[in-house]
């Protein structure tokens, strides 16, 4: 019996009102509820630069500091308000420190709270310098959030001036860092790392490379003092943290075979968030850069997050060098094809094991696709722009700052109506990106979806949509773990001919297999497709479906292949429901339209169980039921049970010479009588049928007992 659908998530944050008059539109206005919470107004945040000092200085060294006074002016909280705090100002970022808007790093004195987000010295003034939109990284954290991410930074868009001179709209954000307000590790081996690339290492002074894939990680907080603390303290932390990466690497590289140790290593929950998020929007730099992970001392699990760096993301960056296409639909399970292969395919690793595509699908079922709402994306989207509009416009036309569609487009405009055409553009392209993201997602990723498993030439094995390796396919193996009724075959072609036809968990066997065609068999094919393309010389064919040749007949040999599984109409359920006579009790059971439901013997102290029945008046005896929409009532017969009468071994009610010739019978061997019988023909009540009854009843039946 299948489990019925988990409680979605509620939605709890509300709209709030945008006071800027702008060409943008809230889509359902009033109706829409925004997946995060939208401020009021623009504040500023004014910083005066200390006599002495210099923002060249910083703009030419990330590394050097300057002193200053920070005020916050114009928040839609007066309380958020406060003049002139002593202020360490750098520059930060790796490519975005490259750019001509610069993104900033504010270490006060002591502790601030700026707009309610709690207390801590370090904030960061993000430039958002190539998103035209400005909102990436927004509309990422409140998602984060929304699916239960811990630690998710939190942040504000702000106006900001140095010196009095305007520099643009940023966005104030928390800093990934240790501390009450942010992510609170209290262990001395507690410790925020950063899955890096060995290109940004320069300045870094504590890291390691992984033992399996060689990708750096740079430890970016501590509770245990690097510089300062004993060299076997921090030999030991370093020891512990860089172990638990290793051995993780180790076990995901080995072919999935101990998932109770994977569970041991790392939070599944937070890899699966981790996943949907940086699958959603398709970021290049999930396993490659500002990628974290967090471990609260030895009794704690690793955990991915908190999430950073989203600005070039939903259909922003062109992918680099060794970019196949068609591999957007499963981005991370590809993203070596997806990008230029220095990336870690830990995902499609991830996907190997069955345990974790099953919590994968239960997870997007209850939590994830209920806030993976495009209209309600798009709606924020809108407030936000509302929001931003006048200081973008500042930023683009007045400032000078060029608008950024993608990675190979940018204008600088001189009015303010070329500008908004152009916002408006951009922010559409992100947002028609989203919406078709999420559709994809929505069909490739649920409760009912089988877990697609195929293994070639006895090697690896693959999750749907991952690309294998580069082999000639000599042996295929597939198998499909579903809850609906069905399977999957498939049949290959080779020059010397046509290779018979196997199923689930059989081996298709060839040389140089050319050409593959794959079906689904029973219920599963009224809901889903199989689509699959094949990788001949080089060069990737296009995607087929349900049994159409990829490939050829009897050409060169298929090198790779990759095989993905696609809703194609939604999951009808029906509930079958068991009418049992007043005399037993069976829960309904509700399953997917077309599936067949064996029903089950009953059983209940006084009555024979005659059978199950289509039909009230029992005519039509069924021993199971296809699934139908709605409700279907199956009728379970029974007969009362008469008590036994010693002697009475026909069950007449009577003692006559037919029960005695039945009792003959039976103690010549001549005939077998039930349980039932058995016990009415003891008639002297010591266990056994002998002579002795046969006596017994003769003279019972002749009324002298």
């Amino acid at each position: 019996m299948k489990k019925t659908l988990g409680a979605i998530l509620g939605v709890f944050l509300a709209l709030v009102t945008v006071f800027t008059s702008v060409p943008f539109t809230v889509s359902a206005a009033d109706s829409v509820e925004l997946i995060g919470e939208v401020q009021g107004s623009m504040p500023d945040i004014r910083i005066s630069i200390d006599s002495g000092y210099s923002l060249d200085t910083i703009h030419k060294d990330k590394d050097e500091k300057i002193r200053t006074k920070v005020s916050v002016s114009g928040a839609w909280d007066s309380s958020f308000n406060f003049s002139s705090l002593g202020a360490e100002l750098k520059t930060r970022g790796n490519s975005s420190w490259l750019m001509d808007k610069k993104p900033y790093q504010i270490k006060f004195d002591s502790k601030t709270d700026m707009f309610g987000m709690g207390k801590a010295k370090k904030w960061i003034l993000l430039a958002n310098y190539v998103d035209g939109s400005f909102v990436r990284n927004k509309i990422i954290f409140d998602l984060a959030e929304n699916i239960g991410m811990p630690y998710t930074i939190k942040s504000v868009f702000v106006n900001l001036y140095i010196n009095g001179d305007y520099k643009g709209v940023y966005q104030l954000c928390e800093k990934v860092e240790i501390g009450d307000n942010r992510v609170p590790l209290e262990d001395d081996f507690g410790v925020i790392a950063e899955m890096d690339a060995a290109t940004r290492l320069e300045g870094e002074q504590f890291y390691f490379y992984s033992s399996v894939t060689g990708k750096p990680f740079v430890y970016k907080e501590y509770n245990t003092d690097f510089e300062d603390a004993p060299a076997e303290d921090v030999a030991a932390v370093r020891s512990f943290f860089e172990n638990r990466i290793n051995t993780l690497e180790s076990e995901l590289y080995n072919n999935g075979k101990n998932w109770e140790l994977v569970e041991s290593l790392i939070d599944i929950d937070s890899v699966i968030k981790f996943y949907f998020i940086n699958e959603l929007c398709m970021n290049a730099d999930a396993c490659f850069a500002s990628t974290f992970f967090y471990i609260d001392g030895k009794d704690d699990i690793l955990h991915m997050g908190p999430l950073w760096d989203y600005d070039r993301i939903f259909g922003y960056y062109d992918y680099v060098g060794g970019y196949v296409q068609g591999t957007e639909e499963d981005f991370l399970k590809n993203i070596t094809d997806c990008t230029d292969k220095q990336r870690v395919e830990w995902y499609k690793m991830f996907f190997q094991y069955p345990e974790f595509v099953e919590r994968v699908n239960e997870l997007y079922s209850e939590v994830i696709k209920d806030e993976f709402d495009a209209e309600r994306i798009n709606a924020t989207i809108d407030a936000y722009q509302k929001l931003l509009y006048n200081s973008l416009m500042r930023n683009y036309v007045d400032e000078g700052w060029a608008l950024f569609h993608n990675n190979s487009e940018a204008e600088f405009f001189s009015n303010r109506t070329d500008a908004t055409n152009y916002l408006n553009f951009t922010t559409n392209y992100l947002k028609n990106n989203i919406k078709d993201r999420i559709e994809y997602l929505n069909s490739a990723y649920g409760k009912y979806v089988p877990a697609l498993f195929y293994q070639q030439n006895d090697g690896r094995v693959y999750s749907g949509g991952s690309m294998t390796d580069s082999a000639n396919l000599s042996s295929l193996e597939m198998s499909l773990d579903s809850s609906i009724d069905g399977g999957i075959s498939y049949i290959g072609s080779s020059p010397s001919g046509t290779i018979p036809a196997v199923a689930d968990g059989e081996r298709l066997s060839g040389v140089d297999i050319s050409g593959l065609k794959i079906s689904l068999t029973g219920n599963v094919k009224n809901y889903f497709s199989v689509q699959y393309r094949v990788c001949v010389n080089g060069n990737w064919s296009s995607w087929v479906s349900n049994g159409t040749l990829a490939g050829s007949r009897s050409g060169s040999p298929i090198k790779r292949i990759q095989v993905r599984l696609v809703e194609k109409q939604d999951v009808v359920l029906g509930t079958v429901s068991f009418d049992c006579a007043g005399v037993a009790q069976m829960d309904s059971v509700t399953d997917v339209v077309g599936d067949v439901v064996v029903l089950p013997e009953m059983s209940a102290e006084g009555y024979i169980f005659n059978g199950w029945y289509a039909d009230p008046l029992y005519n039509e005896k069924i021993e199971s039921i296809t699934v139908s929409e709605g409700d279907t009532t199956v009728f379970a017969s029974f007969t009362e049970e008469r008590p036994v009468i010693v002697g009475d071994i026909d069950g007449d009610e009577n003692h006559s010479s037919r029960d005695v010739n039945l009792l003959m019978k039976c103690v010549a061997g001549a005939t077998v009588l039930t349980e039932k019988q058995m016990t009415a023909a003891d008639m002297n009540g010591d266990g056994l049928v002998t002579a002795t009854d046969v006596n017994m009843l003769i003279r019972k039946v002749a009324g002298i007992l």
